[in-house]
């Protein structure tokens, strides 16, 4: 049996961190280190795990380094032929952590397996009877690198098919994976940061798979904050620079514009603008990085953005967000502009 390493990462929130561990202890499968990565959590957090929970392994971090480098930290340590990252606000089905290994060694190409996740019941206050709502089933990523989860808002169904997804948002692949295309992007604090991973894994000739037999639920809020526009934003152009072919920017760049200018509106009506502005100069900062990562991205390279984009739609949404002018102008310009370009990359 595989040895599996579950990374759960924590910032002050010692109760959803208790419920996500509990179930992780309740897994069916027997061969499952678990870790916490603290990011310098002020709220007992760490004196609660070495209390209640002495077998689980404590990382203590000391400050707030953002999602992909408290997982980093971990993965350095943990001991797992195949790595499983969490956050600290999801509660796992007995069955998860053993449906996601059947599924990774039951195709050698698929290089990520990617759980259900549902809202959690008590959020919705649903009776037994009741059917759970979808949080996600992997990702949907259109050609301008915005994402936003698959199903999201829909009645869960027991009927759902494997399915092979863009991206996800949290998955787990194997020692072999982590080994070919590293870690987190330690340069993207918060967000982005598991859509920049899965497509190096994708760029590495690997699927990303999302089963519906591995089943999370989800103690999920919908965070609008202004740093979580810029962070978002500011990441989303970061990793197109970075993985995306020069021919794939040009192509797309008119896009790029337009949903540019759209942001910006976006930005001065929420009152962002000099964030949004300030990203754009972090970017042209950050160009020498971004240039040696892509020369790191060549070197194990094998799909052409062809086969990544296979998958990418034209249409356009932000999950948490209505908006007509995007649902009715935007999203149906830009698919028309994917329809007239897919076929040159």
């Amino acid at each position: 049996m595989k040895k599996v390493s579950a990374i759960v990462v924590n910032w002050n929130d010692k109760d959803v961190l208790s419920g996500c561990l509990q179930s992780l202890l309740k897994q069916e499968y027997e061969d499952l280190e678990i870790w916490v990565s603290d990011n310098g959590s002020e709220d007992g957090s760490q004196a609660m795990l070495k209390e209640s929970y002495p077998s689980v392994h404590l990382l203590e971090n000391g400050k707030n380094l953002g999602f992909g480098s408290a997982v980093n930290r971990a993965l350095e340590k943990a001991q797992g032929d195949y790595f499983l990252f969490l956050n600290n606000d999801l509660e796992l089905e007995p069955d998860c952590v053993g449906q996601l290994v059947d599924l990774l060694e039951s195709d050698k190409e698929i290089g990520a397996a990617i759980p259900k996740i549902i809202y959690h019941r008590d959020a919705q206050e649903l009776s037994p009877n009741d059917s759970a709502m979808i949080n996600s089933f992997g990702v949907v990523v259109n050609y301008t690198g915005v994402s936003y989860p698959n199903l999201v808002g829909q009645q869960d169904k027991n009927d759902l098919p494997l399915t092979e997804t863009a991206c996800g948002g949290i998955f787990m692949f194997s020692r072999e994976v982590y080994e070919q295309v590293g870690g987190f992007d330690e340069d993207l604090f918060l967000y982005h940061e598991d859509h920049d991973l899965s497509w190096r894994i994708r760029l590495g000739g690997w699927k990303l798979m999302v089963t519906p037999k591995s089943v999370c639920s989800h103690h999920y809020y919908f965070n609008k904050g202004v740093q979580k526009f810029y962070r978002s934003e500011k990441n989303r152009l970061h990793i197109l620079l970075k993985n995306m072919e020069c021919k794939t920017l040009i192509l797309i760049f008119p896009a790029l514009v337009v949903v540019e200018l759209a942001q910006i509106v976006h930005a001065l009506m929420h009152g962002w603008l000099g964030l949004k502005v300030k990203s754009y100069f972090e970017i042209l900062g950050q160009f020498a990085q971004i240039a040696r990562k892509r020369r790191q991205i060549r070197s194990f390279r094998k799909v052409s953005d062809k086969e990544i984009t296979r998958l990418y739609r034209g249409t356009i949404a932000v999950s948490g967000m209505k908006n007509p002018l995007m649902d009715y102008i935007l999203s149906p310009l830009l698919s028309a502009y994917w329809k007239l370009i897919r076929g040159w990359i």
